[in-house]
């Protein structure tokens, strides 16, 4: 999927330009050159290097092996969407101008220079129909989907849930600092220990998030709040609460209000999922198929002009 948007970015004008653009920031030589030919048509180091550069856009750290395996497969990718620019035109795909027009707008909004490449967008947008083409669904069975249940039953397991209140006792609304903070929040644990209402407390205490809710603060899974609080919520029994948990320049209380066990989705509620993945696999596998044949009936050529180094930076070497 990393690799299917960066060259989405790519042929949107974004990359093209990358690569030239860290070796313009390094100082550096833009060297471009052919690296393959696809039925007479090149692509180009400066490509490959821009869509590397899309891909590992926070990195300059790739091994000499990393990178040569990145450059490699982005490579692959170029040649496969020369590969399906080329059938698209075979079959006279086009591309109305406002849809063009509307495609660099949305672009530029984006903060991507594509007016100048017009016709990459276009190409983009042609292969983008080219594949809708092949999206048309298909028939599924019952029993394909019984099937498919069956085999992937952990896909469908919802893990156990905790709805979540919290009040928030800030040291920094208290003159006292800290100290009255805690102070504070060791009072309203009290007076929840005589049966005052959480909620009420937290509308009338709390300095958090959703305090004029009562502090509910929604359903959560094991790992999804931090660790101070995700330890404490999950050795709570719903209706229990915690006593002052120290956060930063805070202290804080939570109530588990309620427990989902964690459960199995029936095949019922599973369907529609299933279908989803089912015709998505389908997709999948007639674009497989179709460069599979738009390959097998190409001229590809591969040249073996792989670059010393990374743009901008030569790449790590290991030890």
């Amino acid at each position: 999927m990393r690799l299917a948007a960066a060259l989405a970015a790519l042929f949107a004008a974004g990359g093209w330009a990358a690569a030239a653009a860290v070796r313009e920031r390094e100082g550096g030589a833009v060297v471009n050159s052919i690296v393959a030919v696809v039925n007479n048509e090149a692509v180009t180091r400066l490509e490959v290097d821009g869509l590397v550069a899309e891909l590992y856009r926070d990195r300059s750290d790739l091994t000499p092996d990393e990178y040569r395996a990145t450059w490699e497969k982005a490579r692959e990718a170029l040649i496969e969407n020369r590969l399906l620019v080329q059938e698209a035109r075979r079959r006279q795909i086009e591309v109305p101008p406002d849809e063009v027009n509307e495609e660099i707008e949305r672009l530029e909004k984006a903060g991507i220079k594509a007016e100048s490449h017009r016709d990459r967008v276009r190409e983009k947008l042609m292969v983008d129909y080219l594949l809708l083409s092949l999206h048309s669904p298909r028939a599924i069975s019952p029993e394909e989907v019984a099937d498919y249940y069956e085999k992937h039953k952990d896909d469908f397991v919802l893990q156990e849930q905790r709805q979540v209140q919290l009040i928030v006792v800030r040291g920094r609304d208290f003159e006292g600092g800290r100290p009255a903070a805690r102070r504070a929040a060791d009072e309203i644990v009290a007076a929840l220990r005589r049966g005052e209402d959480f909620g009420g407390l937290a509308r009338r205490h709390s300095s958090g998030p959703g305090a004029d809710k009562g502090g509910d603060q929604g359903w959560y899974r094991r790992h999804a709040l931090i660790p101070a609080l995700d330890d404490v919520v999950f050795r709570l029994k719903a209706g229990e609460f915690s006593g002052p948990i120290e956060s930063d320049d805070s202290y804080l209380i939570v109530r588990v209000a309620a427990v989902r066990p964690a459960s199995r989705l029936s095949l019922a509620e599973a369907r529609p999922a299933i279908e989803r993945r089912l015709q998505a696999e389908f997709r999948q596998g007639r674009r497989a198929q179709l460069l599979e044949r738009l390959r097998n009936d190409a001229s590809i050529l591969r040249l073996d002009l792989f670059p010393k180094a990374a743009p901008g930076a030569p790449p790590k070497t290991p030890g």
